[in-house]
């Protein structure tokens, strides 16, 4: 027996409303009440209710739904940014279709031909480590915005970036002010931001007249916990270090307390992206902090720009961050 799917219009005949409100209240428009939408959402639960997105597109002058990329699923920061864009997206009448697989530049080009398919208005791609070359072939096929360092010159992509120079800045003026001068930077790979946070790293040391001492990684606490033995088999160890991001630093943290070093009194540790775990009591790590919801805020109202055919705006926009000073940094001995 064929499935008897529940329309709209079943949904607007058993909450009593027209199908104009309903269709509003089931996509999240903030011109509706809350108690409206919450009945409306429980009718719509009730009779299994599934919106045909594909229908929808087909029938509009303008599809609802924009593929959200996501570089790097094993980024906990990544994961908690794409949950701040999906709320945004829903808030402005978006459907978001979300994509895990990202790996590599074909991974990549192969989920834009499926948002293609699907009829898509939009891409939003979420700190994969892409070549500029790719994002701007990705571009061509789809209106798009790039959260990422990556400086991307295509003329039909606006780029989101953390300002990683004045970041760094702010937690090495942290480090000198409480009196560290052996500060080591333990540096991602080819992750988003690594580079950019390594430069900005460089730059402070040779300004302070200090000697840089940076260790490659990736952006895993694993690569924190080998940086740690790698700065800690030297005679002069460092006093303190700045870690690219907040899973390099717990791992640095994990590895210093196997090595029976303590926090801060031995060793001050910094992070950048102030993840969930960062403000847990275990660790209460000092890092640099970016807002997602902000973030994601500028990246929806980016998309609608270009979706609305305003190309007259900025083509990067730089998001600020500040610092999170917890017990993870003191003075050294």
């Amino acid at each position: 027996m064929a499935r008897s799917f529940v329309t709209l219009d079943d949904v607007a005949k058993a909450a009593g409303m027209s199908r104009a409100q309903v269709s509003r209240a089931l996509r999240g428009d903030p011109g509706v009440r809350p108690e409206t939408r919450e009945r409306i959402d429980a009718i719509a639960a009730h009779l299994n209710y599934r919106p045909n997105l594909a229908a929808r597109s087909l029938v509009s002058s303008r599809s609802s739904i924009v593929g959200l990329i996501i570089g790097d699923p094993n980024n906990p920061f990544h994961i908690q940014l794409a949950q701040a864009v999906d709320r945004r997206l829903l808030a402005a009448g978006f459907d978001a279709v979300t994509s895990l697989r990202s790996v590599d530049d074909s991974a990549a080009l192969q989920e834009v031909e499926r948002l293609l398919s699907l009829r898509a208005a939009g891409v939003i791609l979420l700190g994969p480590a892409h070549h500029p070359k790719v994002i701007g072939e990705i571009a061509d096929k789809l209106p798009c915005v790039f959260i990422g360092s990556k400086r991307v010159s295509h003329p039909e992509v606006i780029s989101i970036a953390v300002d990683d120079d004045s970041g760094v800045r702010l937690a090495m003026e942290h480090l000198y002010a409480l009196g560290h001068r052996r500060i080591a930077h333990l540096a991602g790979g080819r992750e988003p931001s690594s580079k950019e946070r390594a430069n900005a790293y460089n730059a402070f040391m040779t300004e302070a007249g200090l000697e840089p001492l940076v260790i490659r990684g990736k952006h895993t606490a694993a690569s924190g916990r080998q940086g740690v033995d790698i700065l800690f088999a030297s005679a002069t160890p460092p006093t303190a270090i700045l870690a690219s991001n907040d899973f390099i630093a717990l791992g640095v943290l994990d590895r210093l307390k196997g090595l029976g070093l303590s926090v801060p009194e031995d060793v001050s540790v910094v992070g950048f992206d102030d993840i969930p775990d960062a403000a847990h009591a275990l660790f209460s790590l000092t890092t640099l902090k970016q807002d997602t919801e902000v973030q994601a805020q500028v990246a929806v109202q980016a998309l609608q720009a270009i979706l609305a055919g305003d190309t007259a705006g900025k083509r990067r926009i730089d998001m600020p961050v500040s610092l999170v000073v917890r017990a993870s940094t003191a003075p050294p001995k």
